[in-house]
């Protein structure tokens, strides 16, 4: 998978390959395509690409929509304030129960389906996420315990 990303957020496209849509929006839809591509510092072009791309999965999976944080743009459950790399951690710590997970979680079965379901759909796009995670926070850690041992002599 190919990977468009900019300092807002990330995006996993499906292919590098580039097919051809001709669109006729309404001018106020188009300006205001325009206007969010400004505050966002991106071609309108791009973000309508990503909005068709993410339009495309949120309707294949419901309870899916998407985010931007600081490691970038990411599949969540609507509702839960969780990421689907988030349930894919706890169901596998759960021996891929669908209702432990929805326990530890507190949120409904059905939610954690969804995100698993999201999973089998873009598991490579997911598995890349949990490892950059991984990454992100071992390096964190890291700097924690320089900073800490700097300090206590």
């Amino acid at each position: 998978m190919a990977d468009a990303c900019t300092a807002l957020h990330c995006v996993q496209m499906a292919s590098t390959e580039r097919g051809q849509l001709s669109m006729r929006p309404s001018k106020s839809t188009l300006e205001r395509l325009r206007e969010r591509a400004r505050l966002l510092g991106e071609k309108h072009t791009t973000l309508a690409e990503r909005y068709l791309e993410e339009g495309v999965l949120m309707d294949e999976h419901p309870n899916i929509h998407f985010v931007d944080g600081p490691m970038g743009r990411r599949p969540a459950i609507v509702g839960t304030g969780l990421d689907v790399w988030e349930i894919v951690e706890v169901a596998r710590d759960n021996a891929g129960s669908v209702a432990e997970t929805a326990v530890y979680l507190e949120i409904d079965p059905r939610l954690v389906d969804s995100a698993l379901r999201y999973y089998g759909s873009n598991r490579e796009q997911i598995d890349d996420w949990i490892a950059r995670v991984h990454a992100f926070n071992e390096r964190e850690e890291r700097a924690w315990r320089a900073a800490r041992q700097a300090i206590s002599g």
